[in-house]
């Protein structure tokens, strides 16, 4: 994986969070499969890169503030393993929330073809082929 790779990675964190759809979507293949945590209500697999960003958007709907920042980012050959949270305000309760769970993303020419998320870092790198 190139630097490259990361860097367009980091790209596509930054245009969610400007809810640049546009530009969100060039870092994903047409083809693209999202694997939602086990432990969310909406679990199911997501087929395609738009009906994907329509997921993460309303996933956000309960939280004022929904920027999300990259933790740690670890090159797994052919892989993103990231780290990714924020710091969240509930709408309705003014709650705050830390938001954090780990991305494992597959790239294949510079496209996202496969994401998966995880609430464990060990899990995360073990999806990824990597000892935790």
């Amino acid at each position: 994986m190139s630097q490259e790779d990361l860097k367009r990675f980091r790209e596509a964190v930054a245009a969610f969070n400007r809810r640049d759809r546009g530009a969100w979507l060039e870092f994903y293949d047409p083809g693209f499969v999202n694997v939602p945590p086990r432990d969310w209500p909406e679990s199911a697999v997501i087929q395609g890169p738009e009906a994907t960003w329509d997921f993460y958007v309303a996933s956000q709907e309960p939280w004022e503030d929904s920027t999300f920042e990259v933790g740690e980012l670890i090159d797994a050959g052919g892989k993103v393993v990231a780290e990714q949270r924020a710091q969240v305000r509930g709408k309705g309760s003014g709650a705050g929330v830390a938001w954090s769970y780990w991305h494992v993303v597959t790239l294949r020419n510079g496209k996202a073809v496969r994401s998966e998320w995880f609430t464990d870092r060990a899990e995360a790198l073990e999806s990824a082929g990597l000892q935790p």
